[in-house]
């Protein structure tokens, strides 16, 4: 779901917009932005500079257009999807500091950008705690980050400090296995990997079909 975000006085008010549902928010300004019609740019900035606004607390739960919801904003997600793609890891650094967060939304609105004057980057309402001590921002805000896409391998959350080393391959040539102490280990955002915790690794399977990633399902112990 595409979202735009609306200044009122001092206060960034966080409106849900779609091309097929009218904003009915009466606290709203309309006029302090035109043009939104549920469009979002697929463009990306060639200096990764972008402003930063948060969304999908626990005041606004709601569910994600690349599959599974926001949770409350309990974890490290952001819109731009039509730019990095479903499930992009991405390397969200402001201040001195650094957060990784999963593509997992499309948004916002080519009107907010306008209005805002560059790229946005609609996140987790951590990210703004974490970059800025706020998880409540909006594009009158004007909070500057700077975006990098990263490995999928990248864990999401707060950086700590150093990058994570380069894969290596075992003795068959195939990446090795991710060390693990249960299922969720495996199974980290919104979106299950189609991975279990056996023997202290991640090995294809499941037990649930939230375990499995997209619309499949677990069907005998594998997404299907």
């Amino acid at each position: 779901m595409n979202r735009i975000l609306i200044a009122l006085g001092p206060v960034a008010v966080f409106v849900a917009c779609s091309s097929t549902a009218p904003v009915d928010d009466q606290s709203q300004t309309p006029e302090a932005l035109h043009g939104c019609h549920g469009q979002a740019s697929s463009s990306i900035p060639s200096d990764g500079n972008y402003y930063l606004t948060t969304f999908g607390g626990p005041s606004e739960p709601q569910p994600l257009s690349c599959g599974g919801a926001s949770q409350s904003g309990s974890w490290y997600y952001a819109a731009s999807k039509q730019r990095y793609g479903c499930g992009a890891h991405l390397k969200v650094e402001a201040n001195g500091k650094c957060v990784v967060v999963q593509a997992a939304d499309y948004g916002p609105d080519q009107c907010v950008e306008t209005a805002a004057g560059k790229p946005i980057l609609d996140a987790s309402p951590l990210v703004g705690k974490a970059l800025f001590g706020s998880a409540d921002l909006g594009w009158s805000d004007r909070a500057k980050i700077h975006v990098t896409q990263v490995s999928s391998a990248t864990p999401l959350g707060v950086c700590n400090g150093a990058p994570p080393p380069p894969p290596q391959q075992n003795d068959a040539g195939a990446p090795p296995k991710k060390s693990c102490s249960s299922d969720g280990d495996c199974n980290p955002g919104s979106d299950g990997s189609g991975l279990i915790c056996s023997q202290g690794a991640c090995v294809p399977g499941c037990h649930h079909d939230y375990q499995c990633p997209g619309s499949t399902t677990c069907v005998s112990g594998q997404c299907r």
